[in-house]
């Protein structure tokens, strides 16, 4: 049996630098982390959204070439390229964050983790047992029960990071912080995007006063916004997908 002060399960960025600071103090800690390594921000998060916004931002400013006195004529976006130049960067960042993991001042055991007393954790074959724990195990796509969707079939917003060819249409169901990232992302490479949201105004936690003008944007980029849903079904026929929703009183579909 493995004894320690701190067991840390998650080895991303937040679980990370509770072990380090545990550790600095002069804490015995192991971190327990089934991978693959790196964590949720640097894998499938803000680091990979980020670096694909990054090419989005740049294609949407250089159609304002003419703006600057500059002339660039027909700019068009490559997903293959871009995800190409998204997985260099991580990797990188990946990889360092594994070699801060594998420091031995830690116990890294790379094994899924239960526990089976309050203050016992088997992983793998081990039994450790500690004081404290601290669980720092991310979180994973929410299911939406709506009527059809499954059947229809979707993409996850991890899926969607992994797409090659850009779409020729999209609709995307829900207005937070990645799903606003993601539309305007696909928007601005060329794909007919509709964003669709059931709270009166997109990234509902924030003040409206300042997701109107985000919403104002969005449909001068060209994009469909919708708020103030109520989602009915989804259907799939040879033509694509097609959601149903009412919307101002009115039932509406978009394929």
């Amino acid at each position: 049996m493995g004894r320690f002060d701190v067991v840390v399960i998650g080895g991303g960025s937040a679980g990370y630098a509770a072990a380090n600071e545990a550790q600095s103090k002069g804490a015995k800690v192991a971190i327990v982390d089934k991978g693959p390594l790196g964590g949720l921000c640097i894998l499938r998060g803000c680091m990979p959204t980020k670096t694909i916004l990054r090419s989005s931002d740049i294609l949407a400013l250089i159609r304002r070439a003419k703006e600057f006195g500059l002339s660039a004529s027909n700019p068009s976006a490559d997903l293959s390229l871009i995800n190409d130049r998204k997985t260099r960067l991580i990797d990188e960042f990946a990889n360092y964050r594994i070699e801060q993991l594998k420091d031995p001042k830690f116990t890294l055991i790379e094994e899924h983790g239960s526990f089976i007393s309050p203050y016992k954790l088997v992983a793998g074959k081990r039994i450790l047992s500690a004081e404290n724990f601290i669980i720092a195990t991310g979180s994973k796509v929410a299911e939406f029960p709506i009527p059809g969707l499954a059947e229809a079939g979707f993409f996850t917003s991890d899926d969607i990071l992994e797409l090659r060819k850009i779409p020729k249409s999209m609709i995307i169901l829900g207005a937070g912080p990645v799903a606003v990232e993601l539309a305007q992302f696909f928007c601005r490479i060329g794909t007919q995007t509709t964003l669709i949201q059931r709270s009166n105004h997109i990234l509902s936690k924030v003040d409206e006063d300042l997701s109107r003008p985000l919403e104002a944007r969005f449909r001068e980029e060209g994009m469909e916004v919708y708020t103030g849903t109520k989602l009915k079904r989804v259907e799939k026929s040879r033509h694509g997908r097609t959601i149903f929703f009412s919307h101002k009183g009115k039932e509406q579909s978009i394929t």
